[in-house]
């Protein structure tokens, strides 16, 4: 099974439900309408990343995540930074 480094450092199980999550969540908080065709389309993104790598950082996954959000729908990255600073104190 695919690992995660954490930010802290440790490495946990490889979870694809959690991405698709939280990519639904900015999107919600963005006030999109097609909001599975952008889950879907992110996921696809970055689970090709993932396919040929045994362990990747979440760092690696989140910026990959914003780097499209933020070319293809600029409003769902603004949103899911939003939560970042609001949740995570980033």
């Amino acid at each position: 099974m695919k690992k995660v480094i954490k930010r802290k450092g440790y490495e946990e199980d490889f979870e694809p439900e959690k991405i698709k999550i939280s990519i639904e969540k900015a999107a919600k908080d963005a006030g999109m309408n097609n909001i599975f065709q952008i889950v879907e389309e992110v996921s696809r993104v970055v689970f090709e990343f993932c396919e040929e790598k045994e362990i990747i950082s979440t760092e690696d996954i989140r910026n990959l995540i914003l780097d499209h959000l933020k070319e293809k729908y600029p409003k769902v990255a603004e949103a899911w930074l939003n939560y970042e600073k609001e949740v995570k104190n980033k």
